[in-house]
């Protein structure tokens, strides 16, 4: 930027005088005046255009951002239902195999029962067959009527004889037939 007085030189340099100078002056004030107004309004556009350029940054960044966030929160929502699912299988399972432990434990019992019920009604019907006053059949099942049968007493070493004790023995279990 020229002053006012580099321009005066210059202008009479050229040999301009009075009102030819004073114009040659202001011309090229106006010059410079234009000059700094078109850089001013290219550097604003400039910053317009920079500003414009930013804008578009940040909203990719944050356009990115959005995305890698919803990203990360479906792949936690898919591993939370991945776990959940895998949570209920395993107490699925775990409900299944108590579910056929219970079944084995009920078939057991009802072998064991009808082991015990065949195993009964085969020692009753050969005790009915020498005692058929003794009990009713009723269905599969038989009741005893009458009295109890007698128990035989325990051998006692100190008060009991070994030879009596089998003889009494032999009797009790000839009559239990």
């Amino acid at each position: 930027m020229a002053t006012v007085q580099t321009l005066k030189d210059l202008g009479e340099q050229m040999g301009l005088k009075g009102t030819e100078l004073r114009d040659f002056i202001k011309e090229q004030q106006d010059l410079e005046r234009e000059e700094r107004n078109r850089l001013r309004e290219e550097q604003d556009k400039q910053r317009e255009h920079d500003k414009i350029q930013q804008d578009k940054l940040d909203k990719f960044r944050l356009a990115e951002t959005e995305r890698e966030r919803e990203k990360e929160q479906s792949e936690k929502e898919l591993r939370d239902y991945q776990r959940e699912k895998d949570e209920k299988d395993r107490e699925f399972e775990i409900e299944r195999m108590k579910f056929e432990r219970d079944k084995m434990d009920f078939e057991l019992q009802m072998k064991a029962t009808e082991a015990k019920k065949a195993s009964s009604e085969k020692s009753e019907d050969e005790k009915g067959e020498d005692n058929k006053e003794g009990s009713v059949a009723s269905g599969h099942t038989r009741q005893r009527i009458g009295a109890k049968r007698p128990k035989m007493p325990c051998f006692d070493e100190r008060s009991d004889d070994m030879d009596s004790f089998l003889h009494r023995f032999e009797v009790y279990a000839d009559s239990q037939r």
